[in-house]
């Protein structure tokens, strides 16, 4: 069973190529207001049949008989316990949170990442990985006219159209945009 949501990050985009070894330091004097947030959520589920540990790829045979090949990531312990027959359920959330700064200390750049891993005890291979990554910006142009806002990131700078134009009114030059971004696979292997 596969399910999807769309994601569209057209204004996170601005901030992805922030490197992150670069730390931003907490500032005194920020406002913050939340100005959009998403979600995505993808499962598959499906019979194993092909594993091979040396490549980290699996095959799965999904309830509709097609087939998904799935990388395996270096997270992903205890490979040689998955069979050829035993039952897989993945399932991937992404959430994204956008928000405005305001204030003297608005505008930062750069990036904070992270990732946890947890494994969940059983016979088979279960737990979960999350990726967390805070991407910071700075608003260089709105565009009332066009509707648009050009936020610089650590390494790019780009021009985004703005939804809803009530909001153009908000933003100003200098003011800050802060993209949190955490996703979440979780995945359990049972026995048919």
């Amino acid at each position: 069973m596969q399910t999807q949501n769309t994601l569209s990050a057209a204004v996170l985009s601005a901030l992805l190529a922030a490197p992150l070894s670069t730390a931003v330091l907490a500032q005194p004097d920020l406002q913050t207001q939340p100005v959009a947030a998403e979600a995505m959520e993808t499962t598959i589920e499906g019979e194993v049949m092909v594993v091979n540990p040396d490549t980290r790829l699996m095959t799965l045979k999904l309830a509709d008989g097609s087939y998904q090949v799935l990388h395996l990531p270096p997270e992903v312990k205890r490979i040689d316990e998955i069979k050829i027959g035993d039952m897989v359920s993945i399932t991937e959330t992404t959430t994204a949170l956008i928000e405005l700064q305001t204030g003297r200390d608005a505008g930062a750049m750069g990036a904070e990442g992270s990732t946890e891993t947890e494994r969940a005890p059983g016979d088979k291979p279960a737990g979960s990985i999350t990726d967390t990554l805070t991407l910071y910006g700075k608003i260089v142009g709105v565009d009332k006219a066009a509707g648009t806002v050009t936020v610089k990131g650590a390494e790019r700078t780009r021009v985004f159209p703005v939804e809803d134009k009530a909001l153009l009114d908000e933003l100003k030059v200098g003011d800050g945009v802060v993209a949190r971004f955490r996703n979440v696979i979780s995945g359990e292997v049972t026995v048919k």
